[in-house]
């Protein structure tokens, strides 16, 4: 078994609720506001950037210290192992969190030229780091002083989120709609994975994943880059057509065969005979109102988005596998006295048998009037009283 240290982008919640999602045998510690640490075997890490939404990078633990090490001796060892792999190092060390070493990457470069060497470090920037590691052959070290237990780790990278790729999906699709198509590509993927991850546990098979608000088929890529089987909807004709066309340059960009149908449909009145078969995952960004709602609107606004949810719910119900996962976003604006969400819904759904099984997660960008509240329902048809 390794240890590894897995840095979270800025929606913290939602990614380790994506990570514990989908490995629940590893369990996670939170080292720093955004790192946390894990053990497992280095094979079964190996994939995880691939997979994950909401995971910038991934370090593997190379070298323990003890924590009263001189930082001369700390500074040895970091040269050892840059001259280990490479004779000319490109490298970045950054530290976290508290009790760090008197270290700077020119004093490391100083001691590699004292050995004969050349070399060059690169910013500590995330996201310039980030790009750095992802498309040259950079050795990023990170250490962190574990001051309970009188240890420094030092680790490398081991992978890194691929920024061209999410790019090329947000982007390069032929068709958007900036005023519809707004759900982050990586927030939909947590979303899948978290949903995916949930059924998983008490499921075996291929599920099938449908978006009912389709939009320009953000969900729908994500979800086929986990391999699923697709279905989408959209009361949008337009959206309809663009999300068909955005699905069939993914599948020629990605060279990915997985079965999918977007069609023509009000989310409060679905049609069964629409689908193959149930459907095990619900995946989805209903309209959430105005972006920029004035405050004197918003208590109509909620009272017309809690009549469209509520219907969509009950429309959910006849195509739904029982033990399937709803993820869904709920729409919440904060005033400075009072705030304005779908909670008062949650105990309604429960009726329906729409259990939530996690806590609700906030996602906002920053600046953003209408906060994200990202909740994942199991629906039971047992426990559906309609």
């Amino acid at each position: 078994m390794s240890k590894f240290l897995i840095l979270f982008g800025n929606t913290t919640l939602l990614s380790r609720l994506e990570f514990e999602a989908t490995y629940p045998n590893f369990f996670l510690e939170k080292l720093d506001e955004h790192l946390f640490i894990f053990e497992c075997e280095s094979a079964e890490a190996q994939d995880m950037m691939a997979i994950l939404g909401g995971t910038v990078k991934l370090f593997e633990v190379v070298k323990e210290f003890n924590n009263t090490i001189e930082d001369k001796e700390f500074i040895e060892e970091i040269v050892a192992l840059l001259l280990s792999q490479s004779n000319e190092p490109y490298f970045n060390l950054t530290q976290i969190g508290k009790g760090q070493r008197n270290v700077s990457n020119s004093d490391i470069k100083d001691l590699i030229k004292e050995n004969g060497k050349k070399s060059r470090y690169f910013s500590s920037n995330p996201s310039e780091s980030a790009l750095l590691s992802h498309k040259s052959k950079a050795t990023e070290l990170l250490s962190y002083n574990l001051i309970e237990d009188s240890k420094i780790l030092l680790a490398q990278i081991k992978g890194v989120q691929d920024i061209d790729d999410w790019t090329n999906r947000d982007r390069n699709k032929p068709y958007a709609d900036r005023k519809k198509g707004m759900l982050p590509p990586k927030v939909a993927r947590m979303m899948v994975n978290a949903a995916l991850g949930l059924w998983q546990q008490k499921n075996t098979g291929k599920p099938l994943v449908y978006d009912p608000f389709c939009g320009t088929g953000t969900v729908l890529l994500e979800a086929g880059m986990r391999n699923l089987n697709l279905y989408g909807s959209d009361i949008d004709q337009q959206a309809v057509f663009g999300a068909r066309d955005n699905l069939a340059w993914f599948k020629e960009e990605y060279k990915v065969d997985v079965e999918s149908k977007v069609f023509y449909m009000d989310a409060s009145h679905i049609n069964p005979e629409e689908f193959a078969s149930k459907v095990d995952l619900i995946v989805t960004e209903p309209f959430l109102g105005k972006q920029t709602p004035r405050d004197n609107e918003l208590a109509n606004v909620f009272k017309g988005l809690e009549k469209m949810y509520l219907g969509s719910f009950k429309s959910f119900a006849s195509i739904l596998n029982e033990g399937a996962i709803v993820a869904i976003v709920f729409p919440r604006v904060q005033l400075e006295k009072r705030t304005y969400s779908l909670d008062s819904l949650i105990d309604k759904l429960k009726a329906k048998g729409y259990n939530l099984l996690v806590d609700p997660v906030i996602y906002a960008r920053e600046g953003a009037r209408v906060a994200r509240q990202i909740c994942l329902f199991g629906f039971s048809r047992k426990e559906n009283n309609t």
